[in-house]
């Protein structure tokens, strides 16, 4: 298509998350029931030249993450959707956290003050590395605690699509990609149309924020710059802590819960023209500042913390243009994530603290990764790929690291004298001090194309990782040098039987797994970490799947998944071991996932749910009771149904979202059972969203989340007077305007 020189858009969104109101009532039980009837009239009065066309794109729709090659979802050796802009846009997902928790398999949980996304039926610590997130192929954890960020220090404005892999990837993409896969496909150029869009978003709670694409073309690459800025005051509430502070009548305390949140992020991407065709360059700027909610030690601040990370990110790309037998890729990525924390861990008056405890870090590391693939037709339509790569971290010591308290590893634990002034600590990462850590892999994968006949297909994986981790024993006396080596053969197993033109099954059998990271390896002189370099043991999880997809003629895609999972040597903090990072929980789990998904002329709905029942369960801290029958922290049933209905004049969206009730295991119980109940109830939110088009390219939408201000909680580890409480009803207005 034609190119217009300075060509570009601009996106703006905000979003907010308020205060806690009863469940769901029964005015809104009936809703689920009435939707089913507004979509079956609607999908009534379209014909069958609409359902031919929609089962067409639903069949036509590629991914990518399964394989690294081009393949239908139905076609594809895993459990994988693909989430395109406009329905991301319309059903209003701010968030990669919001997007998942929609999708089967997946829930919300929370730790300290990070929403994470546990999965099919097992707790999502912290660290939320559980889930690998790729841009653009690449794989984007952060790299000290391995982290996907999925909340919104990652906007969803900059993406074209997002591809969401259920399961175990590590048979392609190595650590971290145990519970899935979160593949992100950035806008080019070409994907503006020749048009831009201006989008605003308001809402209540002090959100603000502002999203941009910019694009332009020259005669040797095409430019696309995005920008995005948000920020809300956060889920803030009165809440009791771990610190036992009392009232003056002797009562416990309650405090408010600090989660003012900013984020900024900016994309650069430049691709190739003519001549320069096979290359690509990107620059990711992403920067974004928290409170710690509950505090880091669960006792809340008495003040905000000014606590930030900044990550800069530098991929270089060179792929010629795949021919009909070869094609190939070589990637390089540059990574610095920066830290400014400035944190207050107890209050003033703390026994053997009377001044508190404050830690002030300011630091960074770096991580280089480079990728080499190439891929071979071998006839018939039969594949092999195969890839080399390297990583490389590196820590070289703190810009600022300082208490009022002697954190250092060794040292008293108290003031350093009753004038509580501030004095230098050791280094954070000291353990893995100018020792890198490195990781080389080797994969392969083989699809058969149709030489095991035009119905079936198989697809076998292999890739081997060897990370090495040298040391310095900083604990022990004359510090002496060690290294710890995670080996991990990753293989994979996959038969897809096309038994018609609209119906597919699946067998599939994996192994992933998760190296330690730095964070829980390298940590010294600190509250923030407690780390364990000698003990630690990689996480391993092996994975049997059964699944089923049916198009049927009436635009609808009928999906069913039997899953067998088993993970040994989860890492969380222990405890029983002054919270040093180790080796606790080793679930089975067995589950089924079932969705629905329609698409008909202007109307798309999904509806899924998912049950998830414990097999078996091995812990490895006596403090914790093992439940090897019960799935604890998280539902083990959960629900969502969501319609999405545009018009020649807007658009109208619905998104109900169930999540059952909760079990907490027996050593949950304890000092503070009188302050919680016996198990989470369950709870039902309704979100909304609404867009008319007013002309000349304008378009005014309104939103809710949380409709009926449900009243719902997540579940706080342990034994503890609190669980974290849901976000309110939270409202607002957006605007867009199309040029």
């Amino acid at each position: 298509m034609p190119r217009t020189a300075g060509q570009w858009s601009l996106l703006t969104h905000f979003r907010r998350e308020g205060a806690d109101r009863p469940r769901l009532g029964g005015r809104l039980r009936t809703v689920p029931s009435l939707l089913l009837i507004v979509l079956g009239g609607a999908g009534s009065a379209l014909g069958a030249q609409q359902d031919r066309e929609s089962l067409k794109a639903l069949m036509q729709a590629q991914v990518t993450s399964a394989t690294k090659l081009e393949q239908s979802p139905a076609e594809a050796p895993a459990v994988v959707q693909v989430l395109p802009r406009d329905e991301i846009q319309g059903f209003g997902w701010e968030t990669l956290n919001e997007l998942l928790y929609a999708q089967p398999g997946f829930a919300p949980s929370q730790d300290y003050d990070r929403r994470t996304v546990s999965a099919r039926g097992v707790f999502e610590g912290w660290n939320n590395n559980h889930l690998l997130l790729l841009v653009d192929g690449l794989p984007f954890n952060e790299p000290i605690y391995g982290s996907a960020l999925t909340m919104a220090q990652t906007p969803l404005g900059m993406l074209r699509s997002v591809e969401v892999l259920r399961g175990p990837g590590s048979a392609l993409y190595g650590s971290n990609a145990v519970n899935g896969v979160v593949s992100l496909r950035t806008l080019s150029y070409g994907d503006l149309r020749g048009s831009g869009e201006a989008r605003a978003r308001w809402g209540n709670g002090g959100i603000y924020g502002s999203e941009g694409v910019v694009g332009t073309a020259t005669a040797r690459f095409d430019l696309v710059a995005a920008i995005s800025a948000s920020g809300t005051d956060g889920n803030e509430y009165p809440s009791r802590d771990l610190s036992g502070r009392m009232n003056a009548d002797g009562s416990p305390a309650s405090f408010q819960v600090l989660d003012h949140r900013e984020q900024r992020y900016t994309l650069i991407k430049l691709e190739g023209t003519g001549s320069l065709s096979e290359w690509s360059l990107q620059l990711h700027d992403q920067r974004w500042r928290f409170n710690t909610g509950h505090g880091w030690i669960f006792q809340i601040p008495e003040v905000r913390e000014p606590m930030s990370e900044a990550r800069q990110i530098l991929v270089l790309r060179w792929a010629p243009e795949a021919g009909p037998r070869v094609s190939q890729e070589v990637a390089l990525k540059l990574q610095r994530h920066a830290i400014d924390w400035t944190q207050r861990y107890a209050p003033s008056g703390t026994a053997g603290m009377p001044g508190g405890l404050w830690e002030i870090l300011r630091t960074h590391a770096t991580d280089a990764f480079l990728r080499v693939q190439g891929s071979l037709a071998l006839g018939r339509g039969s594949r092999l790929l195969g890839g080399l790569e390297a990583s490389r971290f590196s820590y070289r010591g703190d810009d600022l690291h300082e208490s009022n308290v002697d954190l250092n590893v060794g040292g008293s634990g108290l003031p350093w004298s009753p004038a509580n002034e501030m004095r230098p600590l050791r280094p954070w990462l000291e353990y893995g001090l100018d020792r890198p850590i490195l990781n080389t892999a080797l994969y392969l994968q083989w699809n058969s194309g149709s030489l095991l006949g035009d119905s079936l297909e198989a697809t076998l994986g292999m890739r081997r990782d060897h990370e090495t981790v040298d040391y310095r024993s900083v604990d022990l006396p004359g510090a002496p040098e060690g290294r710890r080596t995670f080996a991990q053969w990753s293989p994979r197993a996959a038969l897809v039987w096309k038994a018609a033109s609209n119906l597919v099954f699946k067998a599939m059998t994996g192994r992933a797994y998760r190296a330690p990271a730095p964070s829980e390896l390298l940590g010294a002189n600190t509250y923030s970490l407690a780390s364990n370099v000698r003990g630690l043991r990689a996480e391993v999880v092996r994975t049997t799947e059964l699944a089923m997809e049916w198009a049927t003629g009436a635009g609808s895609t009928w999906r069913l998944n039997l899953f067998r999972s088993a993970l040994v040597d989860q890492i969380d903090y222990s405890p029983a071991n002054n919270n040093a990072s180790a080796n606790l929980f080793s679930p089975t789990t067995a589950g089924l996932e079932a969705e629905w998904a329609y698409t008909r002329g202007g109307l798309k709905a999904f509806a899924n749910a998912s049950s998830a029942r414990r097999l078996d369960e091995r812990v490895g801290d006596a403090s914790i009771t093992p439940a090897p029958d019960a799935i604890t922290w998280v539902p083990a049933f959960t629900a969502n149904l969501g319609a999405l209905w545009r018009t020649g004049r807007g658009a109208l969206s619905l998104h109900l979202g169930h999540q059952g009730r909760v079990r907490r295991r027996a050593s949950d119980v304890g000092a503070y059972a009188a302050d919680r109940p016996e198990a989470i109830p369950a709870f039902t939110t309704l979100n909304v969203q609404g867009s008319l088009h007013l002309g000349g390219g304008l378009e005014a939408s309104l939103w809710a989340r949380n409709l009926a201000n449900a009243r719902g909680h997540l579940a706080k580890k342990y034994d503890a007077p609190f669980d974290y409480r849901m976000e309110g009803r939270t409202w607002g207005v957006a605007l867009r305007l199309a040029f």
